[in-house]
């Protein structure tokens, strides 16, 4: 297939993009590679240095499958400018799935977050829970799937929602629990560990491309919200 990944250069797309490279599948990436470039050139790899606000210069032609990492991502980051996270998180997310909707792109998977859940009392956050976001980015996470599921009678959408993700990528991030923790131990022989009675789903990044490409493989299965963690 010719996969179309937004953000392919990020944490997780960068193990992701070289999987379906590895696969056998075309994959073309759209990333404003503001933390570098760690692909490697493949013939099956065609990397674009681009905002995916600029909706109009992303070619989806050919395209089968569309998978829309590339946002503002996590509170501090969209705290600094909430114009450009509503601007990238949401209005772009609007532009690239009419787009794919134009160029007759079948199927369209969404990066979310479990975080839409807001703090729930209940020890198992199932689906079906109402969403109660309590940041600006969880907000921006929110309205970005509603918006998609008025287009899924058009387009095949499927919105994962995952639990943090942690694991080693080339593209590393030390920004996310587990791996600041793991981080700090290997460096300084210690975890500072703040409070400590709190719990916080993971997900391993190797499980949630998995995740992407089960659906990637089966994209007829049923649109609508999906959860990946505990």
């Amino acid at each position: 297939m010719h996969i179309l990944i937004t953000g392919g250069c990020g944490y997780t797309g960068t193990i992701l993009t070289n999987d379906l490279i590895r696969l056998g599948h075309k994959v073309t990436v759209i990333d404003t590679q503001w933390f570098g470039n760690y692909l490697k050139p493949n013939k099956n790899l065609k990397v674009i240095k681009l905002d995916i606000r600029n909706h109009d210069e992303i070619n989806l032609k050919s395209v089968n499958t569309v998978v829309h990492l590339a946002n503002i991502a996590n509170d501090p980051s969209v705290e600094l400018n909430p114009k450009l996270s509503w601007e990238v998180n949401v209005l772009a997310t609007q532009k690239l799935i009419e787009n794919s909707i134009n160029n007759k792109v079948k199927q369209f998977i969404f990066a979310s977050s479990g975080s839409v859940y807001g703090l729930k009392k209940e020890k198992k956050v199932t689906e079906d829970l109402p969403l109660v976001p309590i940041s600006t980015y969880n907000k921006t996470k929110m309205i970005a799937e509603r918006v998609l599921k008025s287009y899924e009678k058009e387009i095949k959408v499927h919105c994962i929602r995952p639990a943090t993700v942690c694991g080693y990528s080339p593209r590393m991030r030390l920004d996310v629990s587990v791996n600041m923790l793991t981080f700090q131990a290997l460096k300084n022989k210690k975890m500072n560990v703040f409070g400590g009675n709190q719990t916080r789903p993971n997900i391993h990044i190797q499980d949630l491309i998995n995740v992407y490409k089960h659906f990637i493989l089966k994209p007829d299965l049923p649109s609508g919200f999906y959860n990946a963690g505990f």
